[in-house]
């Protein structure tokens, strides 16, 4: 059960080991649901494209939670499958964990345990609440499986990996080829790349304001793939239009996994309140800001990859101007390269004896 783009990243790396052993339904909730953002990104990873869409379009969270829940409560009655996997910490996350719990069918939550300690986010909600209703809660660090063992989760508690590093091995041949078309005419660590789509950000009007003004105020060309909702947001503010008169600014469409890992790999730094894109920079070594006051991904920022700078422009400018001295994570789950067999061995010795 899938529903934005990052989850169908992580789905690409799990989907066709599920398929050696099982036989897989995959259902779009149609979330976030935009050709730009998803339409094409089912070649570039190899994806077949969803057996089914709910049809679920952006609204408030509650109220999303509630159609997706509804939609493949009624789904799930006609499949009766053995099991649901559910990735991350969005509407469809929450609303595919409740749907199963109330239908009695068992719950995989991969990405399971993250906490950035702020429940006022919709992110935060929805983890918490996969995660206490989740049959399978497949960690990607020690963070995560001591951050469930406080809430007093043991039972199904599986340190795994994380799904993400494995698409990221992937696409490295992609990185490494010479002829890869150039997206950008800039010189290599001469640009920063910037992505912004939590709705704590750009769905309230002072922080897209200050957003953008970050972005007029950097000492570089910038590179800003812009989401769809932020986009429109920026028109309705009437903030798109100033952000086109800036010259070292580029626009682009929303970008698909591919090109963000070519644009990240070569920028000077990654502004970004993306929780993937924290993870790949440092993969990457590419230095991070993340435009949040926290973040669930704290071994990033343990490092030294990953400087919490919020919306702040002092705080964007000094962090940018500090040195670098990004260090190796220790921890063995998060360099684990093969989660994916982890995770399905262990759905395979619990379903098939």
């Amino acid at each position: 059960m899938y529903g934005t783009r990052p989850q169908l990243v992580k789905l690409a790396s799990v989907w066709e080991h599920l398929e050696r052993t099982f036989c897989s339904v995959l259902v779009d909730s149609g979330q976030h649901y935009d050709s730009r953002l998803a339409g094409a990104f089912y070649h570039g990873e190899g994806l077949r494209a969803p057996d089914v869409h709910l049809g679920v379009r952006e609204n408030t969270p509650a109220a999303q939670i509630g159609k997706i829940a509804d939609a493949l409560d009624r789904l799930l009655g006609k499949l009766h499958p053995d099991a649901v996997i559910t990735f991350g910490d969005t509407s469809t996350t929450a609303g595919a964990a409740i749907a199963a719990s109330y239908r009695g069918i068992p719950t995989a939550h991969i990405e399971a345990g993250m906490r950035s300690f702020d429940r006022t986010t919709p992110e935060e909600k929805n983890r918490v609440l996969a995660d206490h209703l989740s049959t399978w809660r497949f960690c990607p660090t020690r963070t995560a499986i001591l951050n469930l063992k406080r809430e007093g989760l043991g039972a199904g508690v599986i340190g795994v990996g994380d799904v993400m590093y494995e698409s990221f091995l992937r696409n490295q041949a992609i990185l490494r080829t010479p002829d890869f078309p150039r997206m950008i005419e800039l010189p290599e660590r001469e640009y920063y790349f910037v992505t912004c789509h939590r709705a704590e950000n750009i769905d309230q009007t002072e922080r897209l304001k200050r957003l953008c003004e970050i972005l007029a105020q950097l000492d570089r060309a910038v590179v800003f793939a812009v989401h769809p909702r932020a986009r429109k947001n920026l028109i309705r503010h009437r903030l798109w239009a100033r952000l086109k008169r800036l010259e070292h600014l580029r626009l682009t469409a929303p970008l698909n996994h591919q090109q963000t890992l070519v644009l990240a790999a070569s920028a000077r730094v990654v502004l970004t309140d993306s929780g993937g894109l924290q993870r790949e920079s440092y993969w990457l070594r590419t230095p991070c800001l993340t435009l949040r006051e926290q973040t669930e991904w704290v071994e990033t920022v343990q490092c030294g990859a990953n400087r919490l700078v919020g919306l702040q422009w002092d705080h964007v400018r000094e962090a940018i101007n500090r040195p670098w001295h990004i260090k190796t994570i220790r921890d063995p789950y998060f360099r684990n390269r093969s989660p994916v067999s982890r995770i399905v061995a262990r759905l395979e010795r619990d379903l098939t004896q």
